[in-house]
């Protein structure tokens, strides 16, 4: 059993751990369970995967039936829960009127607009044509290093690319994982740091020719210096590449070298270790 993404809400740091101990009891009741996590304290995806689900019953089409409509988005408004409007911040606006508010939170936001932030939500949804994305606070940061270090644990960075105020970890979470929980703060050994990043997942995910140097697999590799590779990717400006790498090997083709993008394109999408198309 692999469980993907242990989202931490903003409760408290015992309930936290809770998820650890379950994790644990299990293994120890002889079940395969693993997880990964990812590295930074915030989520990031649609703004919409807080709306009830009955408001999308239907694709989006009905979804934005149901955001024009009163009467559905006054039960919109009594049903969704408010961390989904406070701190969580909007990106990849494309209508020239609202790139004012890429990186705004939403209660920022609907100051500036003299409305309710649901009303300010909705609106935007109808505008953008739903291709909005909300990045907000999603992990208690004071537990972030005990699912990141835990051994039964891997690292993902489940990131979405668009806006210019995505995730911090779109461009960090692997660094910060070497330059912070390695290097820093000592909660992992690099050679263990490293595992969770390739061949735990490869394997874990039935990709059986990557994830290790070794003869007859992908040369995908990723030459760093372990005292110096480091990450400037912040909630505020998170568009920064990491430092430190040198080069990337990805499909035996150079994709970084001596830390510049040689604008090769080797990669493909994996679907239990067959190359996608």
């Amino acid at each position: 059993m692999h469980l993907t993404h242990y989202r931490q809400s903003a409760a408290g740091v015992g309930s936290h751990l809770d998820y650890i101990g379950l994790v644990e009891d299990a293994r120890d009741e002889g079940m395969d369970v693993t997880f990964d996590c990812y590295t930074y304290p915030y989520s990031g995806t649609t703004p919409t995967i807080g709306l009830p689900h009955w408001a999308k019953d239907g694709g989006p089409e009905r979804l934005m039936a149901a955001l024009r409509d009163a009467d559905d988005r006054e039960r919109m408004k009594r049903e969704i829960t408010r961390d989904r409007l406070e701190n969580n911040w909007l990106t990849n606006f494309k209508q020239p009127q609202n790139m004012q508010y890429d990186g705004k939170l939403i209660t920022d936001i609907a100051d500036m607009r003299g409305q309710d932030p649901a009303d300010t939500l909705f609106d935007l949804l109808i505008e953008e044509n739903l291709g909005i994305s909300t990045v907000g606070l999603g992990t208690n940061a004071q537990t972030l290093y005990a699912f990141v270090s835990h051994p039964a644990g891997m690292i993902a960075s489940d990131a979405i690319l668009f806006g210019e105020y995505p995730n911090p970890r779109t461009y960090g979470c692997f660094p910060i994982v070497l330059a912070e929980f390695v290097r820093a703060e000592k909660h992992l050994k690099l050679p263990e740091a490293i595992r969770k990043m390739t061949s735990f997942p490869a394997q874990r995910l039935g990709l059986p020719d990557r994830g290790l140097l070794r003869n007859g697999f992908k040369a995908d590799i990723v030459i760093f210096n372990p005292d110096t590779v480091k990450t400037h990717a912040t909630k505020e400006d998170p568009k920064h590449y990491p430092v430190g790498i040198h080069y990337v090997i990805v499909n035996g083709k150079v994709v970084i070298e001596n830390g510049e993008n040689t604008g090769v394109l080797p990669g493909r999408g994996l679907r239990r270790g067959r190359a996608s198309t």
